[in-house]
This record gives structure tokens, sequence and C-alpha cells, in this order.
């Protein structure tokens, strides 16, 4: 905290210094996080890792990073956690009567699942991910019948070709529609029969183009639900 090192004012030898001493430092932890048996677990998690920058720690409220930090090392307060510690006699769930870990109170609790608390998180979430695409479809977005600028390069010249542009998907068109499965009441729309309801579809008529969204929030089990879901989409293909 007193004494850092800026990347843009050092030599290039400091630098080489530097990245070894970072790889360094992330072995050793990874190196103990092997040693603890929960704590261990995120590492077996299929996902991409996110990386969290110092504007968006910021920006979080505290019991959010708390939360994410502690859910991260199972060192939440579960009824697994407190018994081990010796602050409760029993280790069970409340609702159902297993043991009470982390995962089973965030994901696998049949009776959380039935009483539609799963539900409701999941809505929240997806609310707020359908919101988000809802601006984005409405924002003013260039037809795609526009000309595009061709740049000449004269015989002989060495400047390298410009990379094209990867563009978002809905920047093909301007007629998009969206609906989202909250509470269960999406209905899907009338171009294709199916019995299927994914999280968010997102179409375009004048572009003949559908896009259905999964949202899956079992760290654990994520591969398993991607496979699960993606075979859903494949069944939905087939009847377009």
């Amino acid at each position: 905290m007193t004494h850092f090192q800026q990347w843009s004012k050092v030599t290039p030898k400091e630098k080489s210094s530097m990245v070894q001493s970072e790889i360094e430092e992330e072995e050793q932890r990874r190196a103990k996080a092997l040693e603890l048996s929960r704590q261990e677990a995120w590492m077996k998690w299929n996902l991409p890792e996110r990386k969290i920058t110092w504007a968006e720690l910021w920006r979080m409220e505290p019991f959010r990073i708390s939360f994410m930090l502690r859910s991260v090392y199972d060192t939440l307060p579960s009824s697994s956690n407190l018994h081990q510690c010796g602050l409760i006699e029993e280790s069970s769930c409340k609702l159902c009567g297993q043991r009470g870990t982390m995962a089973h109170i965030l994901s696998g609790c049949k009776v959380a699942l039935i009483q539609g608390r799963y539900r409701w998180r999941h809505d929240k979430v997806l609310k707020h991910l359908a919101e988000i695409l809802d601006i984005e479809i409405k924002k003013n977005r260039p037809s795609n019948t526009e000309a595009k600028q061709i740049r000449f390069v004269r015989e002989g010249d060495t400047r390298h070709a410009t990379k094209s542009q990867q563009h978002f998907i809905l920047d093909k068109g301007s007629e998009w529609n969206i609906r989202a499965n909250i509470g269960k009441k999406l209905v899907f729309p009338e171009c294709v029969q199916t019995t299927l309801r994914p999280d968010i579809v997102v179409w375009s008529q004048s572009l003949k183009m559908i896009v259905a969204k999964e949202l899956t929030v079992l760290e654990e089990r994520c591969e398993e639900a991607y496979q699960r879901k993606k075979g859903k989409e494949h069944r939905a293909a087939d009847n377009m």
C-alpha cells in the first residue's frame, strides 16, 4: 500500500521482474487453495474467470462484495459452517432437513425449489437482463442496407488492411422484439411451433432470425445444465 511500481515508468528489466513476481504469487495462491478442503471448490467450476476492475469495486455495495467473495470461498454462515464452528447444534437445512451446505442452500434444496424461492431469484436476474436487452433493442441502429465504405490502397503501399469490426447481433437490423419468461408467462413467437420455453427470446421477422437465451446459476453443475439446455435448443431448431 505504501510502495508500488507504475508499469509505464519502469525499465524493461523491471517489467520482466514484475511479471515474474505476479506469476509466482498467483501460483502460490492456487497451491494454497488446493490445500483447503472446501475453499478450493471454485477451482473445479467450468466457468470463464471474471476479472473485476477497481472501478467496479468502488461502485459495488460493501455487502455485495462481501457476499461475492465469501460465496466463492465457502465462508458464508451456512448451517454446515456454523455447526463446524460450534455455533449451532445441527448442520441440517431448516427447510428439508438435509445437510445445509452453501451449495445446498443456494441451489440444491428441493423444498426451496417447490416454494418458488429459486424461481424468485431467477426472475430477478432475468428481469434485469431483459431490461438491458430492451434498451439495446430500442436504440437507433443504421440500416443493414447502407453501403459500406471501401478503402483503396495504392499499389506498393505496405499499410495493413484494417480488420472488420465485430458487430453486436442486434446491429444486423432494427426491427427486433423481445420476450422474457418471467413468472413462467412467456409465449413463444408465432413463427415457431414449440412447447419449449427459453428464458429470453429475441426475434426479427424481417431478418427471419430468432435468438433464444437460457439463464443458468449452477456453479458446480454448470456444464451439466449447459448440455441439457443445449439439447433443448437443438430440438427447438428442428421444429423451425
